[in-house]
């Protein structure tokens, strides 16, 4: 987003350029929008805490199957009301909850929820042993990247197609 508009994770009354009486939508939950979408890595991390969400980063590209990552990166120039200093007094790590499990889908929902004086940074949810897109469509299986494949359509047809585009 720039130059101040309301986003999609507004606050209700939150004032920006775009709305200047306020915003009038219900924010949206991306973190638990993720996973009752069937996402098998979410996790949200906070610019200001930079080697977790590095970390975070490097858990959800290495994951097979769909990750959702959320960042919480305030605009230093517009955002007045979720500032650095706003988040850095309210963000905990789920990590550092011996008691959380990333595997418990009715906990990573409830932790999805928290927002106010605690808001949960970390992994929400880490499901393994799914499917992957990849594994479940065979077209993508049968050697590798489409990019890298030879064309199966004769050179003559993709050249007239092309020239008709133009």
């Amino acid at each position: 987003m720039t130059t101040g508009q309301t986003s999609p994770t507004s606050a209700v009354g939150m004032k920006t350029k775009s709305a200047p009486h306020g915003n009038v939508e219900p924010p949206i939950n991306p973190i638990a929008l993720a996973i009752a979408a069937g996402a098998t890595f979410v996790a949200r991390g906070f610019s200001g805490e930079q080697r977790h969400l590095t970390e975070l980063i490097k858990q959800g590209i290495q994951h097979k199957g769909f990750a959702f990552i959320d960042v919480f990166s305030p605009c230093v120039t517009y955002n007045h009301d979720n500032t650095y200093p706003w988040f850095k007094q309210r963000v905990k790590k789920l990590e550092d909850d011996p008691a959380y499990d990333p595997t418990n889908f009715m906990m990573a929902m409830e932790k999805s929820q928290l927002w106010g004086d605690v808001i949960p940074i970390g992994k929400f949810l880490q499901k393994t042993g799914q499917p992957t897109l990849e594994e479940c469509e065979p077209v993508l299986d049968e050697g590798g990247p489409l990019v890298h494949r030879e064309l199966r359509i004769p050179e003559d047809v993709v050249k007239g197609f092309i020239t008709e585009l133009m």
